[in-house]
């Protein structure tokens, strides 16, 4: 969905800043841990302590409150609240994965809202039971939010003045028995962390009116109006209510007397009415809030969108609303949510976590398109954000870890469904900005040896005719490297553009879903062979540069010149060479394969082919796959001391393999290889290039014969001047063989 989409799910602005925005909110904020917990919280750490607590948590809602200003002056803010922040920020699969979780919240809230004002006039009518009476309130809320939010909000204007009253009765009452001196702390009282835990819910509301957003006349301007009032208003009442607790009261009195605010009170009626208001003023922000939310997840697809039916001019989402009840009413049945309370506490932490973390990146990623006229520097925002997290662990580790699963369940769900989004939003930014540091401290530091890892780069024309060589480099590099498949055009720009850029789409969204770890690029040279040489010199940025060019062995000699001339360009630019020769009928991955090795001796083709068949098992599709070692001798006594020299250089590479010692017995090489490796799955032999141009046919020729027994084989030329041997084993202390002559080695 658009944004200009998004914005049709509004109500045609009818609240300001003060009725959407901060009214909801405060409400929300002013609720019974204000009335019946301030005391005991305060009591049991002393009033410097609980100022300490109040100060962090306003510090944590302050510092979203910031992140949520400046993320609604960079665009309009359409239905949808937080949900439409995140999405438009994180992309939809952190906004599904947050958005659901936070309508199933704020649907509840609703619940906790209503059971906790039928338990209160209980205790005043303990003739009617607190069932009955939820669901009558639970009735009385849904009628003036169905038929319209505009009354439900004037309805909270009655509540706000009805709190206000009780404030004032409690600031105007004393106990007239002050205590000697103000406590400051109570060593003896609960720990900081649980009380902390007890009081920072009663901040978690700041974003109820945030939910209206689509309902605004002017959310840039009324969201950072709205909410920045909210948390200084709530901060200052919150301060207030503490210093005046303990003017009144010792911590023992607090701790052993939950009626302290009724008791210190002008007039104890008036705290009574407030906490009644306090319950029904939330649970009516709450289901104001929580059918918008739904209604905007429904327009973007990630609920059925009937859901997201509005009616009437003020396109009311009324089937959201319905839903919201009957989740409601269920848990006014069942009398109490006590179990799942933290897990709900969790999901609106979450979200504040997540808009913190929203704002904090596209701030750092600098984003162009995210030019707030409220800037928050990005420090502010991601320690905001990490405060969330730190905070749902302290308050109830098995709830977030409960929230964490479903979080992430919905994020990997909405992901597999690969939702099109048409919003922008700030992913590209933030990988581009990750890209940009690793780069630069890439290039700044020198890569030694022991660290390489191919970056392949694959000259491999049509995939469809290539396959082999897709899946090859796929699982040498697995996800812990870049290959890049690479088809040459050869012609004039001019005549191929065209053909490149649709190649360039198509094959990209191709490979997302089926090699994640390929990229694809499409690209007109003039020359196949000077273009390949090209592309391989030119790809990279910096020091972070492709290390490895592997190509299809040709099948016939035709232009062989002119392939074994880039092959001797490629190596005289230090790239490591793998051409791959395929047999028709090759698995392209095989569990428990049996992986070969022709080694003659410690070089670094050796070496390198050991850790290149070595990479090739940590493939999820190669595991459990079999390498073996081979060498052949001519003679039998030459048998134990060949052995014995592998069997050393593995244990120093550390790398599990079999140890298999030929006697050619007068065989030619093509013969050796044939019998032995022909059953095999996959070979790695080494060669060396020809020195003379002229050799090229019979270079050919020869390398060819000796593959034509063998299943897909993989030959290796390591790259000019590497130290492959400090990269494979652990000591530099071993007798290294001389290599014998030839091509192969």
């Amino acid at each position: 969905m658009s944004q200009t989409q998004a914005s049709t799910v509004s109500g045609g602005g009818r609240f300001n800043w003060f009725s959407g925005v901060f009214t909801p909110s405060i409400l929300t904020v002013f609720g019974v841990v204000m009335y019946l917990l301030l005391g005991w919280t305060t009591g049991q750490v002393g009033l410097g302590m609980m100022l300490i607590i109040v100060l962090i948590t306003h510090l944590i809602t302050g510092a979203t409150a910031l992140s949520v200003s400046s993320i609604a002056t960079n665009r309009t803010v359409g239905a949808g609240g937080a949900y439409f922040m995140i999405s438009r920020s994180l992309g939809p699969s952190v906004g599904s994965a947050v958005g659901i979780p936070l309508f199933l919240a704020q649907a509840l809230s609703v619940t906790f809202y209503i059971v906790g004002f039928a338990e209160a006039m209980h205790l005043l009518i303990p003739e009617l039971p607190v069932v009955l009476i939820g669901t009558v309130t639970n009735f009385v809320v849904l009628s003036l939010a169905y038929w319209n939010a505009e009354l439900a909000i004037r309805a909270q204007y009655f509540v706000m003045a009805v709190i206000a009253l009780s404030m004032i009765s409690f600031f105007t009452g004393t106990t007239g028995d002050f205590p000697a001196t103000i406590e400051w702390f109570n060593s003896d009282g609960a720990s900081f962390i649980r009380v902390f835990a007890v009081f920072f819910p009663a901040a978690t509301g700041i974003m109820a009116g945030v939910s209206l957003s689509g309902d605004l006349q002017n959310p840039r301007r009324d969201i950072p109006r709205g909410i920045m009032l909210v948390v200084i208003t709530s901060f200052v009442v919150y301060v207030a209510f503490p210093i005046w607790f303990s003017l009144n009261f010792s911590n023992n009195q607090l701790i052993n007397n939950p009626d302290a605010v009724f008791i210190v009170a002008s007039v104890p009626a008036l705290i009574y009415l407030g906490v009644f208001g306090a319950s029904l003023s939330s649970a009516l922000g709450s289901i104001l809030s929580a059918p918008r939310t739904l209604q905007a997840l429904a327009m973007d697809g990630h609920v059925p969108r009937f859901l997201g039916r509005g009616y009437g001019k003020d396109n009311e989402p009324r089937v959201g609303t319905l839903l919201t009840f009957a989740l409601a009413q269920v848990g006014v049945l069942l009398g109490s949510l006590e179990a799942i309370a933290p897990v709900l506490t969790m999901f609106f932490l979450a979200t504040y976590g997540a808009l913190n973390l929203a704002s904090g990146l596209e701030t750092w990623a600098a984003n162009p398109s995210f030019r707030p006229t409220f800037r928050v520097p990005a420090a502010v925002s991601l320690l905001a954000a990490v405060a969330c997290f730190y905070v749902m662990s302290i308050i109830n580790l098995p709830a977030m870890l409960v929230a964490a699963v479903v979080l992430i369940g919905l994020f990997a769900f909405t992901q597999r469904r690969a939702l099109d989004s048409a919003f922008g939003d700030a992913r590209h930014g933030l990988w581009s900005a990750l890209v940009l540091a690793g780069l630069r401290n890439v290039n700044l530091s020198k890569e030694h040896p022991i660290n390489w890892r191919p970056n392949l780069v694959v000259m491999g024309g049509d995939i469809g005719e290539r396959q082999h060589l897709l899946d090859t480099s796929s699982a040498l590099v697995q996800s812990r490297g870049l290959v890049t498949f690479v088809h040459l055009l050869e012609g004039a720009v001019v005549d191929r553009a065209e053909e490149r850029k649709v190649l360039n789409e198509s094959y990209q969204e191709q490979l997302a879903e089926t090699h994640p770890n390929v990229f694809f690029r499409a690209e007109v040279v003039g020359d196949i062979y000077q273009g390949a040489v090209t592309a391989a010199q030119t790809y990279g940025i910096g020091n972070f540069q492709a290390n490895a060019v592997m190509l299809g062995w040709p099948k016939t000699n035709e232009q062989i010149s002119g392939y074994l001339q880039m092959l001797r360009d490629l190596h005289m630019l230090e790239r490591t060479i793998l051409l791959v020769r395929d047999r028709p009928g090759s698995a392209t991955a095989v569990r428990g394969a049996n992986i070969h090795v022709w080694w003659t001796g410690a070089t670094a083709n050796g070496s390198l082919m050991l850790l290149l068949a070595h990479l090739v098992t940590q493939h999820t599709r190669w595991r459990g796959s079999r390498i073996t070692v081979l060498t052949a001798v001519e003679h039998a006594d030459e048998v134990v001391e060949a052995s014995g020299r592998i069997r050393t250089l593995l244990e120093a590479a550390r790398i599990e393999a079999n140890i298999d010692v030929v006697l050619t017995a007068g065989r030619p090489l093509y013969q050796v290889f044939a019998e032995e490796s022909g059953p095999a799955d996959l070979v790695f032999l080494g060669f060396l290039l020809p020195t003379d141009l002229r050799q090229a046919d019979g270079f050919h020729r020869r390398m060819s014969k000796i593959m034509s027994g063998l299943p897909r084989t993989i030959l290796v030329s390591s790259a000019r001047g590497h130290d492959f041997e400090s990269v494979v084993f652990d000591t530099t202390e071993m007798d290294i063989p001389v290599p014998r002559d030839g091509e192969q080695r």
